[in-house]
C-alpha cells in the first residue's frame, strides 16, 4: 500500500503556524500605531467674544451635536473648553457653527492637545536623517515635528544628538520605536516665558496690556538706547531683567520643573513650592530655649540612668533578717509602772496622801 506524501502538507502547516503566531511578527506590525486626534476644543463667540448662553442651552446643544462629552469647563475669557471622549465627537464639534440661535467658532486648543519631550540619541541612529524625515517616519507614533539642538563652538554651530519631539498626544509617551531601536523620551521643561514689553513672567508681548518697561533700568520707556543704572524690574536687583541669575527667574524655573515633572497645573506647582520653601514659624529665642531644654532633659535622663545602674549593684539589707543593735550602758529597772490618770479627772484622788506640813 502506497503511503501518501505529507512533506508538502507539513511544510504548509509549518508556514501557517509561523504566520499565525503572534510572537513572530514583522517590524511594521510591532510598531505602535497611535490614534492621535484633538481631544480639547475651544468654543467661543464670533470675533472672540464670550458666549452669553445659559448652561442648559449649552449642554443640550452639545448633546445634540455630538452626544455626551467627557467634560465642559468655562474659561476666564468666557469661552468653553470641551474635552471629547471619541474622535467622532471632535469631528462633529469642529463642523458646528451654531448653538441654538447664537453663532459660534470651534477651534483646537493650542497647547492641551500636544506635548513635547526630549529624545537623546546615544546610539546616533538618527544622526544621518533630517528633521522632516524623522517626523515622517514617526508620524504613526504621534510625532508632528522634530527639532535638533545645536551648540556653538566658536563661530560655528555643531549639531548635537539631542532632539525636541512634539507629539499630538495629551500624555507624553515613555519611549519611541525608531526601526529596531527603542529610545526613551524625557520630560521637556521650557524656560520661563517673559514679556519683552513689561518684563513680567507668565505671558508674551502680544497679549500684554501693561505699560512699556525698560529691561535695563525698569523705568517706563524703551530700553534699546538706555544708559541709566541697572535695576531689575522684577526683583529690583542690580542686574538686567532678563538675567538668569535673577531670583524671580530661578523661582519661575522651579515652579515649571514641578509642573511638568508632576503633570499638574501652574497654580498647584506654585503652592507646592511655597510649602517646601516656607520658613518655620518658631522664633529664634523659642528655638534656642527648646533646644536647651532638650539638652538639659537629655543630661537628666543620662544621670538618672547612671544612678539606677549604680543602685542595682549595691546590696540593701533586709529589715526582717538584720538584727537591731541598741547601745545602752544602763540595765533595765526592776519596777512596776502604772498608767497615768486620764486627763478628764483633774481633782485629787481619794487614795492620795496630803502633804506633810513642816513644824
Amino acid at each position: 500500500m502506497a503511503t501518501p506524501n505529507l512533506s508538502g502538507s507539513r511544510s504548509k502547516s509549518k508556514r501557517r503556524h509561523i504566520d499565525s503566531d503572534p510572537a513572530v511578527s514583522s517590524d511594521e506590525d510591532s510598531v505602535p500605531h497611535i490614534d492621535s486626534w484633538p481631544r480639547f476644543l475651544v468654543i467661543e463667540g464670533v470675533d472672540g467674544e464670550p458666549l452669553k448662553i445659559n448652561p442648559f442651552v449649552v449642554s443640550k446643544s452639545i448633546e445634540g451635536i455630538c452626544g455626551t462629552v467627557q467634560n465642559v469647563t468655562r474659561l476666564r475669557s468666557g469661552s468653553l473648553l470641551v474635552e471629547c471622549a471619541r474622535r467622532q465627537q471632535s469631528q462633529n464639534l469642529l463642523q458646528a457653527h451654531h448653538f441654538a440661535d447664537t453663532e459660534i467658532v470651534v477651534s483646537v486648543h493650542k497647547t492641551l492637545n500636544s506635548c513635547r519631550g526630549i529624545v537623546r540619541d546615544y546610539a546616533k541612529c538618527l544622526s544621518d536623517m533630517s528633521e522632516d524625515e524623522i517626523a515622517a517616519e514617526l508620524k504613526n507614533q504621534g510625532v508632528t515635528s522634530v527639532k535638533r539642538f545645536s551648540r556653538k563652538d566658536g563661530d560655528t554651530f555643531i549639531k548635537t544628538n539631542t532632539y525636541l519631539f512634539t507629539f499630538a498626544l495629551t500624555k507624553l509617551p515613555s519611549s519611541i520605536k525608531a526601526g529596531y531601536f527603542n529610545i526613551g523620551v524625557d520630560v521637556y521643561i521650557p524656560n520661563p516665558l517673559r514679556c519683552f514689553k513689561c518684563q513680567q513672567f507668565g505671558h508674551g508681548a502680544k497679549s500684554c496690556r501693561n505699560k512699556q518697561v525698560c529691561s535695563r533700568c525698569s523705568q517706563n520707556h524703551d530700553g534699546t538706547e538706555c544708559t541709566e543704572s541697572i535695576k531689575c524690574a522684577n526683583c529690583s536687583g542690580e542686574h538686567m531683567s532678563f538675567s538668569k541669575s535673577c531670583p524671580s527667574f530661578v523661582r519661575q524655573t522651579k515652579i515649571l520643573k514641578i509642573k511638568y515633572s508632576n503633570d499638574i497645573s501652574f497654580a498647584d506647582a506654585k503652592k507646592l513650592l511655597e510649602k517646601e520653601s516656607s520658613p518655620s514659624t518658631l522664633s529664634y529665642s523659642a528655638a534656642v530655649s527648646s533646644s536647651t531644654l532638650k539638652v538639659d532633659h537629655g543630661k537628666a535622663n543620662k544621670q538618672q540612668k547612671k544612678k539606677s545602674k549604680a543602685l542595682k549593684h549595691t546590696e540593701v539589707p533586709s529589715t526582717l533578717t538584720a538584727p537591731l543593735e541598741v547601745h545602752n550602758s544602763f540595765e533595765p529597772l526592776d519596777m512596776e509602772v502604772t498608767p497615768s490618770l486620764p486627763l478628764q479627772h483633774r481633782g485629787p484622788s481619794p487614795r492620795s496622801r496630803s502633804p506633810i506640813e513642816p513644824p
